[in-house]
């Protein structure tokens, strides 16, 4: 958001209660993006406590020229996310903590079953960084320009990524099948408990 700059120029003037704006506005947003990632409650409050914690005390490095705010919190998240796995699991490779987490999924339907495992299977075939384009877009909904600062690369890159996964996706799993993203990517039945932060 455009005014996120005018709350964080207030928060380095030393306004704390601009920072509390910025907390309310993105709170939900990045304890959804950690806990799609671990999948324990109480590991992704953690890790949203030390994200705003971390994003307070870095607030003055904070470059409005060199990317919007979100993307910027974003990227404090993915990195605390990284360094979580990195604590607990050495043999975790630190580039795909996308799967990290990943659990099974129990929809009613059979057929409902058999094109969520074909949509499983094509996730597995991409790298971590085109997964994780499709979760900010999918999941997020953020723009490609903010995703591209998160993940690294380029506006264009990050669309083109996007819509050939989505094409592919469309050609070897059926029509319907993006929108088994949804559950693809990142929906169960414990994450239906705290979905409702929007």
């Amino acid at each position: 958001m455009e005014d996120d700059v005018l709350y964080v120029n207030r928060c380095k003037a030393g306004d704390t209660e601009a920072f509390g704006v910025l907390y309310d506005r993105y709170i939900d947003k990045i304890y959804r993006f950690v806990f799609y990632k671990t999948f324990v409650k109480e590991v992704a409050e953690d890790i949203t406590s030390d994200v705003f914690h971390k994003a307070l005390q870095k607030i003055n490095s904070y470059e409005a020229d060199r990317g919007v705010f979100s993307a910027w919190i974003y990227r404090i998240a993915r990195n605390n996310v990284i360094d979580y796995y990195r604590s607990q699991k050495g043999d975790v490779p630190l580039e795909d903590v996308f799967d990290v987490g990943f659990d099974e999924r129990t929809p009613e339907s059979l057929d409902a079953i058999a094109a969520l495992d074909k949509v499983n299977v094509y996730l597995e075939t991409l790298s971590s960084k085109q997964r994780e384009i499709i979760t900010l877009r999918v999941w997020e909904e953020l723009p490609y320009l903010e995703i591209a600062e998160i993940v690294g690369g380029t506006e264009d890159s990050v669309k083109m990524a996007f819509s050939r996964s989505i094409r592919e996706l469309r050609e070897k799993c059926g029509p319907i099948s993006p929108l088994l993203l949804f559950v693809a990517v990142g929906f169960s039945e414990q994450a239906l408990l705290f979905h409702d932060f929007t």
